[in-house]
């Protein structure tokens, strides 16, 4: 059967929403697969024998896995590595200066905020799946906070609300990303292939899912990356 470029969407929207249901990937696979063979026999395209993807991947009655979703594992992990990295930064540069960690109230906030966009994201998280524009949005948001917490970072220790020793909450925000990071990699290599999307009959995982695999490794050590460049960065402004 050849698949249009319409077909192909309507697998990718269906695949999503297979997922956003927490099901099983052998199950994800499954489903495809019939879906595909029907389609062969029908002629049909996927629209007009299934009708919208998320209506027909709600109707289907599958293995999900049991315990938390994909969407929200590795939430908190994820959480808690964002404000040591934003404190890794902070700190970072106040110790390349050698000067106090300066913070204010304002700046506070600025950086917390970032913080409870992700706590609040099982509210949302589906919407932005779906809509990966809301997804650039929230980046962009997280970005200009950032940016606007080191506008308002306080310049003289009278200025600030706290004045700490940045090396120890240097060194504490780099190890608590680097462990972070090994819980999230050890998580990823025990669930093993459950995630993948395989064949049916071959039981192998697909290019697709192998590199899934390979991104969802990356992702648990993005923190310390970004850590590194920003420590490279830092080095080569106040050297």
């Amino acid at each position: 059967m050849t698949t249009t470029s319409s077909d192909k969407k309507w697998f990718e929207e269906f695949i999503v929403e297979l997922r956003l249901r927490d099901v099983l990937g052998r199950s994800i696979g499954d489903a495809v697969a019939s879906a595909r063979e029907l389609l062969a026999d029908s002629g049909q395209s996927a629209a007009e024998a299934f009708g919208p993807a998320r209506v027909y991947a709600a109707s289907l009655e599958l293995p999900r896995e049991s315990g938390k979703g994909w969407a929200s594992r590795g939430l908190w992990s994820s959480l808690l590595g964002l404000g040591a990295f934003l404190l890794f930064v902070q700190a970072g540069t106040a110790w390349a200066q050698s000067e106090a960690l300066l913070i204010s109230a304002a700046q506070l906030a600025l950086l917390a905020a970032p913080v409870v966009l992700i706590a609040f994201m099982p509210l949302y998280l589906q919407a932005a799946i779906r809509r990966p524009w809301l997804l650039i949005l929230l980046v962009v948001i997280g970005g200009a906070l950032g940016f606007l917490a080191s506008v308002v970072a306080p310049t003289t220790p009278a200025d600030a609300w706290l004045a700490l020793d940045p090396f120890p909450w240097l060194l504490a925000s780099g190890v608590a990303m680097i462990l972070l990071s090994l819980w999230n990699t050890i998580q990823t290599l025990r669930r093993g292939t459950i995630d993948d999307i395989t064949e049916p009959l071959t039981a192998l995982p697909t290019g697709n899912s192998r590199a899934r695999r390979v991104f969802v490794m990356f992702t648990n050590w993005l923190f310390p990356i970004f850590a590194a460049i920003m420590s490279l960065v830092i080095f080569l402004f106040t050297r």
